[in-house]
């Protein structure tokens, strides 16, 4: 503005001047520089003026695609979670149903003994409401919703009944009927039903898991989304599974769709995630939306959103702009020019800049752009950075004076060189106390790796000046192509997982997409975790250890549940991985650990004496307040550590074996018994396994499930029982779901087992109610299976 009246000034001035001058002196050439000018000006002026509307009309195209690319984003992430969630449900009763089937008795005198087995499974599983057990010409045999011996209704004069019942006499594993309001539960049911056939594939009976569809949509319900926001569950063939918002239930969930969705499924069946545009038969609405297909079953979760409030996003977005753009035209004009200039000069300045550190010799954060891109253009299919930043390095400034903390940024600049030669990498000196660290090749398990081993190096000890320095680092993580497509985008993604870092336990955190989408999920979730903790909504639920060889129970497996008061009874894989991203998976694993201390305690009082194992997970473990923790813990419930075991996870203690031996020593120390999870998942070897003090080695489920019919999972298993007693070790076996895996197993020699096959895991009352009988018989097989 000051400048805009100083230009006017001048003109006037410059006027009067010619003025004066007009009567002494002759008139100028009509071709001076000046009036040269002035003819050029009335065409740039026309030319900026429709460069300016040009570049609105880019502007507007800009946020349409803006607009639309964040609203398929934010689809995509409630698409995904309607699968994720659906997707639990399902698959719990796609691996039930089979072994249900094979526990009913086939007598026709035996339907007692067949409900009391319907109603015993029912009662441990909330999601399922009801079970059924239909004969193959679809009459109802059994209802657990209704007291064995009741009438029940007739289903099969219902010609839509009819038709499911011929659709999942056809199918050769679970099948998901139509959604229909039950007759004997007097609610809107989703049937899950499998047929138990003959030897000879005849089928004998039908049984059915009944899931309320309430239970399916209730967490659908409590998400914030856009208006206009449509979400749901569709099978393949057209028929709606389960939708919100649903405002006449009976049609929808009785028409075969043939909209825009089942178009698109339609061209490309394989497709597991897609987009999908047009009118869908629902609504009749125009409509943009992401499909995500479920995994052994053939439906898809989808996400949409209404074009009209699409256009009216795209409105709320572009009006700044085109606002703005009207009213800056005129001045365009003018600061054109001077835009141009000034980018100029910038370019320049950005061409000759160093791109090295002068402290360090260390490329700066230009170089270390234009490294990535080099490997981009390299054609790298995979690239990681870590953003690594020292948390208390102003205090030794400020203590010792910048001539100390320079000495202590080159000794950590040298030591990062030796990890990026080693790890083939590159290294770079981003700002006063930030480096970064690039992997080309690598994944983001080995850059969490790479993390660790860093972070263990900036956190050792620096002498300067006689003095014995220490410095906390945090990492942050990113990868490409999983978090990023461009050197850019890859240095804004490292840059977010960095904060995340600071702001975590474990010093180490992964770039999370959501982040900035989600916050505020994020956030509700801390808050719901901080609640759950206050109110007692947690629970600790108990599968029992048993002694191959005796049959006696030895122990239990603590494993946590959540009991929301507004989603029910949540299962581990609905709160752990968040827990995890959240930094709260930490005070979790405090809590299981102090309950079961406490329940151990009370059990001893009348006189049952097991050992709980407990899971440790990997920010534990490597938390330097562990030890002081547990030992506070054991102190504090009064019982010995002998009681407990602490389970930890094989990948987390191949990070780095010498570091996980000497925590466990540690632990042992205190007299805790030690177990190795999940093993033969990772990457153990005899040499390593020598090394760490653990009693226990865990046998992962992944190699028990098909151990008697999978030549390949029998010779591991055989290899793990031979090295485990080799060393020393006791083998225990998870996931042990068939009297026939039980037998192969105790031949092999495995030491302990659980699994469904003994108990699902109980809460706790059940639980201790089970074992005070349990530990009193003799034998295996008179456990198996009762309640």
């Amino acid at each position: 503005m000051i400048a805009r009246k100083c230009a006017i000034s001048a003109q006037r001035q410059s006027a009067a001047q010619r003025l004066e001058g007009s009567a002494i002196r002759k008139p100028r050439p009509s071709n001076t520089p000046a009036r040269t000018a002035r003819r050029l000006w009335w065409p740039l002026a026309v030319l900026f003026i429709f460069g300016g509307f040009a570049m609105l009309a880019g502007v507007s195209l800009w946020a349409w695609q803006q607009t639309r690319s964040e609203l398929l984003g934010n689809l995509r992430v409630v698409a995904q979670f309607v699968s994720d969630n659906a997707q639990a449900v399902f698959d719990e009763l796609g691996n039930d149903l089979p072994y249900l089937s094979q526990q009913l008795r086939h007598e026709p005198d035996n339907l007692a003994a067949n409900y009391t087995l319907l109603k015993t499974y029912q009662d441990f599983h909330p999601s399922v409401a009801s079970m059924a057990l239909f004969a193959p010409d679809g009459k109802m045999l059994l209802n657990t919703d209704r007291p064995f011996g009741s009438r029940l209704p007739d289903p099969r004069d219902n010609p839509a009944f009819r038709a499911s019942l011929e659709a999942t006499l056809k199918s050769e594993g679970p099948w998901i009927g139509l959604t229909q309001f039950g007759l004997v539960l007097g609610a809107w049911r989703i049937p899950v039903r499998y047929v138990v056939r003959y030897r000879d594939g005849k089928p004998r009976y039908i049984i059915q898991a009944a899931v309320l569809l309430q239970h399916i949509t209730s967490a659908w319900a409590h998400m914030t989304l856009p208006t206009d926001t449509a979400i749901g569950l569709i099978r393949t063939d057209g028929y709606h599974i389960a939708r919100l918002p649903t405002a006449n239930p009976r049609r929808i969930y009785s028409i075969q769709m043939k909209g825009s969705l089942i178009q698109e499924l339609r061209k490309n069946p394989g497709a597991k995630i897609g987009a999908y545009h047009g009118k869908v038969q629902t609504d009749g609405s125009h409509r943009l939306g992401i499909y995500v297909h479920l995994s052994r079953f053939p439906a898809v979760a989808y996400a949409s959103l209404s074009s009209r409030q699409i256009l009216l996003d795209w409105g709320r977005r572009i009006t700044p702009f085109v606002t703005l753009g009207i009213l800056s035209i005129l001045g365009f004009i003018g600061l054109a020019y001077l835009l141009i200039v000034r980018e100029q000069r910038h370019a320049s300045e950005l061409t000759v800049q160093a791109r090295r550190q002068v402290l360090t010799g260390l490329p700066n954060r230009i170089g270390a752009q234009e490294w990535i891109e080099a490997e981009l253009n390299r054609g790298s299919v995979t690239l990681s950075v870590l953003q690594i930043d020292l948390l208390n390095f102003k205090d030794i400034n400020t203590a010792l004076g910048t001539e100390a903390g320079d000495r202590v940024l080159q000794e950590i600049a040298r030591r990062l060189r030796i990890h990026a030669e080693r790890l083939n990498g590159f290294v770079s000196h981003l700002d006063a106390d930030e480096f970064l660290l690039g992997l080309p090749g690598s994944g983001l398990i080995n850059a969490h790796a790479a993390a660790q081993s860093i972070r263990r190096t900036i956190n050792s000890a620096y002498e300067i000046e006689g003095r014995t320095l220490r410095l906390q680092a945090s990492i942050g993580i990113a990868c490409i192509p999983d978090d990023a497509h461009s050197a850019a985008g890859l240095l804004r993604a490292v840059d977010a997982a960095l904060h995340a870092a600071k702001r975590g336990q474990s010093g180490i955190s992964f770039y999370d997409p959501q982040a900035g989408r989600l916050s505020d999920a994020r956030v509700s979730f801390q808050h719901a975790v901080e609640r759950a903790l206050e109110h007692d909504e947690f629970r600790l639920y108990y599968q029992p250890i048993i002694d191959l060889a005796s049959g006696q129970i030895v122990g239990a497996e603590a494993l946590i549940r959540w009991h929301d008061p507004e989603r029910g009874l949540l299962p581990p894989s609905e709160f752990i991985p968040l827990a995890e991203t959240t930094g709260w998976i930490a005070p979790l694993g405090e809590w299981v650990f102090r309950r079961a201390c406490s329940d151990v305690k009370d059990w001893q009082r009348i006189g049952l004496d097991l050992r709980i194992s407990v899971n440790l997970s990997a920010s534990q473990f490597n938390s330097p307040e562990l030890i002081d923790q547990l030992q506070n813990e054991l102190d504090t419930a009064g019982i010995t550590a002998r009681h407990i075991e602490l389970e930890i996870t094989e990948t987390a203690v191949m990070e780095d074996v010498l570091h996980s031996a000497e925590i466990m020593r540690k632990l042992s120390a205190l007299g805790l018994r030690l177990a190795i999870d999940d093993f033969g998942t990772g990457y153990s070897s005899l040499a390593y396994l020598r090394k760490l003090p653990a009693q226990t080695i865990k046998i992962d489920q992944s190699f028990i499930r098909e151990i008697d019919t999978d030549p390949e999972d029998l010779e591991i298993v055989k290899a793990i029982v031979a090295l485990a007693h080799v060393l020393g070790r006791h083998t225990l076996a998870e996931g042990i779901e068939t009297e026939a895996q039980y037998q192969l197993l105790k031949t092999l020699g495995v030491d302990l087992g659980q699994g469904y096959w003994f108990s699902p895991p109980l809460p706790e009352p059940k639980f201790l109610q089970r074992a005070l009988s349990w530990q009193q018989r003799t034998g295996v097989d008179t456990a198996i299976g009762e309640d």
